[in-house]
């Protein structure tokens, strides 16, 4: 790795290699990348008129579709797109040949059909819901042109799978076998990062004890791409040589670092709650206990680690983890147990324990992927556990029937041939473009790369088409440069949706069949019919889109705390990984889906840390009291976790006073019992006062557990 560093450090003394260098890592990989995707396509045009199959178009569409700069990307969306595929014509071949002639029945059904692939395709993550967006609309695509002469049904599902195979076979060969690009690469480059940036930020005590706007910028930092990194982890098993040890290390690399930033936040919250006191002691006497872990890492954050490297810092670390314990326990009888001490030495304590587990992982990835000998055994496998909210999905599912049914009126009210069309592309819209953050401004874009794409289609169709082509081989050439520029469009984020909405009209409307065939009449009014239901898909997300930011904040807070409440009260089998992975999940989906600005999708964040931190610690407390023996289990333990679900469940002034008082007395009354005997129960014991005080300090932050605060959204 050192070596790799020390050659981009030589590039970069001289400028025409840096350029060079520039060049070869940001505008060659999207050459490549659109290349690869006019070849793919073109492949799967040739394949396509050589099979005779019906529409080609189909086929090059899927190859834009499911082609992505790496292959895992590629396999995991063409993957799912076959069974989408296949559920969408097996759903279309039931409905035609039970419901055909019973329209009420027919459109029933199609609209129930319609609402659930919505829901699901919300309810899923990565490539799933596109799965289930894809058995959607391909209901649309072969059952509604037939619907009058429906014996042709199973004519049009079997093409229509045929050429959606051709394109995924077309993009997965060109882009697993011209210069590929792992996905497994940017997955280790992404956890080098963000190990490098855990590193260097617990490597600077201010980013701990400094004012939030002083600190380094890689505290913002330090709570990001856990959501992406699972996602990327994921659709890495379907490269080829996939392997499943080194995905495991990755799973646990990112629980780790889950718990990382949830134990860093929590501390950073309750030195700030500390220094607004002004307790220069408390605070001096963390900032002595933070020193080891500074003296470890101060001389490395900045250096390209080794194996032998990592092995030398869990040495120090482990020998920090003893010295830190000492001094916490002999500064607890300097302050006299005070509260905000004892949560954040606890928290400093914790930060160093899982930083020691979160590099012995990360050491034993490196091996794994230098030798295939890891040095950790990694006992359990972790999952990541996602939510979403049955609101959400509720809307998806109701927008998703709703337009469908309205532009199923409009159908039977105009008695409009291409009024299929209409209904075809308002249920695309709804289903592909709900999960985007903003589905107005995607329908806006959509329909802009639609109008230009007819231009260019009707360009291609009446002029260039019959005019310079007289074989494939010509069709071909011409069709090159417009292929180059949708695969250039779908390299920039800001033109994704504009690129969507240009290959998805132009290849509707470009005359690429078999045998040339063009009428100017069907042409304008199937774009016409294209674009109506583009609108009609957009006045969906006007109707059934009114998420603002303060219901979000209701949302969420009341999630956050029906989920303390449970944890209070419900089974003790939930692992910390699980509420880690589903809380952030939750906040991140809502932050996409919400509206949130940035001053609410702060608070929203640190609600969703103290629900987090309570949320453990409740777990904690409930399993020790569980282990110990009765008569250590003092009756105001249970009397405590019932104020704290009494709280979550309907938050008051009141109740809020009286949870403090409750966790106060619990407190004291723990410390002034007699301790177990027994090592293991006295650290149980011990645990419970620890846990108690840590969440009465979480609790005393005012803006730090999860209230509407009406404010935030102005």
């Amino acid at each position: 790795m050192r070596a790799d560093n020390v050659a981009i450090a030589s590039i970069k003394m001289f400028p025409w290699r840096r350029t060079l260098h520039e060049w070869l890592t940001i505008d060659a990989p999207v050459l490549i990348y659109m290349a690869k995707a006019v070849i793919a396509a073109l492949l799967a045009l040739w394949i396509s008129m050589k099979l005779n199959l019906p529409d080609p178009r189909t086929a090059i569409f899927t190859v834009f579709i499911v082609m992505q700069p790496q292959s895992g990307l590629v396999f995991s969306k063409s993957y799912y797109r076959v069974l989408g595929t296949i559920a969408g014509v097996g759903m279309s071949l039931v409905i035609m040949g039970m419901f055909a002639q019973d329209p009420v029945w027919f459109i029933a059904l199609f609209a129930l059909w319609i609402g659930l692939t919505t829901a699901a395709g919300f309810k899923y993550r990565n490539f799933q819901f596109y799965g289930f967006v894809l058995a959607g609309y391909t209901l649309c695509i072969v059952a509604l042109p037939v619907i009058e002469t429906p014996l042709e049904v199973f004519d049009i599902a079997v093409s229509r799978f045929s050429e959606v195979v051709v394109g995924i076979m077309s993009a997965t060969v060109i882009s697993d076998i011209i210069f590929p690009r792992r996905l497994l690469d940017s997955l280790i480059a992404s956890e080098q990062e963000r190990f490098h940036n855990v590193l260097s930020t617990l490597s600077d005590p201010q980013s701990v004890f400094a004012e939030f706007d002083e600190t380094n910028p890689a505290v913002t930092r330090f709570s990001s791409g856990v959501v992406g990194l699972n996602a990327v982890r994921i659709n890495s098993s379907f490269e080829s040589g996939s392997d499943r040890r080194e995905r495991q290390h990755y799973a646990h690399l990112n629980h780790e670092y889950m718990n990382l930033s949830t134990t860093f936040h929590s501390l950073k919250s309750i030195v700030a709650t500390i220094k607004e006191g002004e307790k220069l002691e408390v605070l001096n006497a963390l900032k002595r206990l933070y020193q080891p872990i500074e003296s470890v890492l101060n001389t490395r954050s900045d250096a390209v680690l080794t194996s032998e490297d990592l092995h030398s810092i869990l040495a120090e670390l482990l020998e920090a983890k003893t010295n830190v314990q000492k001094r916490y326990e002999h500064e607890r009888l300097v302050f006299d147990n005070q509260d905000e001490f004892t949560s954040a030495g606890y928290l400093i304590i914790r930060l160093l324990n899982e930083l020691h587990i979160h590099c012995a992982t990360y050491l034993s990835l490196l091996k794994h992927r230098s030798s295939g000998n890891a040095s950790r055994e990694l006992s359990r496998i972790v999952r990541f556990s996602t939510h979403t909210d049955n609101v959400l999905v509720a809307l998806a599912a109701l927008r998703g029937s709703g337009v469908l049914l309205l532009t199923m009126l409009f159908w039977i009210w105009t008695a409009w041939p291409y009024a299929t069309l209409s209904i075809t592309m308002a249920v695309v819209i709804g289903l592909l473009l709900g999960t985007l953050p903003s589905p107005l401004d995607g329908v806006k874009d959509f329909f802009k790369g639609s109008l230009i794409a007819l231009i260019v289609a009707a360009v291609y169709d009446f002029y260039i088409i019959p005019a310079y082509t007289s074989d494939l081989l010509t069709l071909g050439l011409l069709l090159a440069p417009t292929l180059a520029f949708i695969g250039w469009m779908t390299t920039r984020p800001k033109l994704a949706i504009f690129s969507f909405g240009f290959v998805f009209m132009f290849m509707s409307q470009c005359a690429l069949d078999p045998f040339y065939k063009i009428e100017p009449t069907k042409f304008l009014e199937s774009s016409l019919a294209a674009l109506i239901g583009i609108l009609f898909g957009g006045l969906a997300y006007l109707l059934v889109n009114f998420w603002s930011c303060s219901l979000t904040q209701h949302r969420v807070a009341k999630i956050l705390r029906r989920q303390i409440v449970r944890l209070c009260v419900g089974v003790l089998t939930v692992e910390r990984s699980a509420l880690e992975s589903t809380g952030r999940d939750l906040v991140q989906q809502f932050s996409t889906q919400g509206r949130l600005n940035m001053r609410s999708s702060r608070l929203v964040f640190e609600w969703l840390l103290a629900t987090l931190e309570i949320g453990r610690a409740v777990l904690t407390v409930r399993r020790s009291t569980q282990r110990l023996y009765a008569h250590y289990q003092h009756p105001q333990i249970a009397g405590a976790l019932d104020s704290i679900k009494n709280y979550f469940e309907a938050p008051s002034h009141s109740l809020r006073e009286a949870l403090l008082i409750d966790l106060k007395e619990t407190i004291t009354v723990l410390r002034d019992a007699p301790r177990p005997s027994e090592p293991i129960q006295k650290k149980r014991f011990e645990s419970l006062i620890v846990e108690f005080a840590l969440i009465r300090t979480v609790l005393l932050h005012s803006t730090s557990f999860p209230l509407v605060k009406e404010e935030s959204c102005r």
